[in-house]
């Protein structure tokens, strides 16, 4: 009865991403989940249906904490080109970090469960719009405090970044060397850079 009075749904979806990005989906078992969650098998049930079912949650949960986040750092006070590289950069410092860096959920999640399941290719291609909207919205911005120059395609730049952002997330848990990135990443990023009023995308 304790169990069931304290569990947090909320709470275990997070935990369940967690599992599920370090792990993946193929290697995570029923055992992992209900050891993290802290949570018995039937009442896991009772909550997501199975575990494919926790794993839409986790991929929505993602969506949510992770890809709705970048829009707003780029709307933040200050330029928007130099926030830009720092985000990517960042993803690159933390991959340093880690022992076995482990990327990012979608792109690992695309690589091992697609094709062939379609629900979870709908959440991913919603996560990658969230994703590539927020550097639209980014771009729009730099171009309204005329950090950029109007006329540019903006649309095509936002898909550009996605991609970018999507491969570095591979790369960081391939190579020894993460930091070592960090010149491509200015490299995929000079088109900007060469448009750019302020000439401060590589001040971070």
């Amino acid at each position: 009865m304790s169990r069931l009075q304290t569990f947090d749904e909320a709470q275990a979806v997070d935990h369940a991403m967690e599992v599920f990005w370090t792990k993946g989906y193929d290697r995570t078992s029923l055992d992992d989940l209900t050891s993290e969650l802290g949570i018995a098998p039937g009442r896991l049930r009772q909550a997501f249906g199975d575990k494919h079912g926790l794993f839409l949650r986790a991929l929505a949960r993602y969506r949510d904490s992770q890809a709705r986040s970048l829009a707003p750092a780029l709307l933040s006070e200050g330029l928007v080109l130099p926030r830009i590289r720092a985000i990517m950069l960042g993803y690159l410092q933390l991959a340093a970090e880690e022992s076995e860096p482990r990327g990012c959920l979608i792109a690992n999640t695309a690589g091992e469960v697609l094709p062939g399941d379609p629900a979870v290719a709908d959440c991913l291609a919603e996560v990658i719009s969230v994703v590539e909207d927020g550097f639209l919205q980014g771009l729009e911005h730099a171009v309204r405090q005329n950090e950029l120059p109007e006329g540019l395609d903006l649309a095509a730049n936002a898909a550009m970044l996605t991609m970018v952002l999507q491969g570095l997330q591979v790369l960081v848990k391939l190579d020894p060397d993460p930091l070592r990135l960090t010149p491509a990443v200015d490299a995929a990023l000079a088109g900007l850079n060469a448009l750019s009023r302020t000439g401060t995308l590589r001040s971070v």
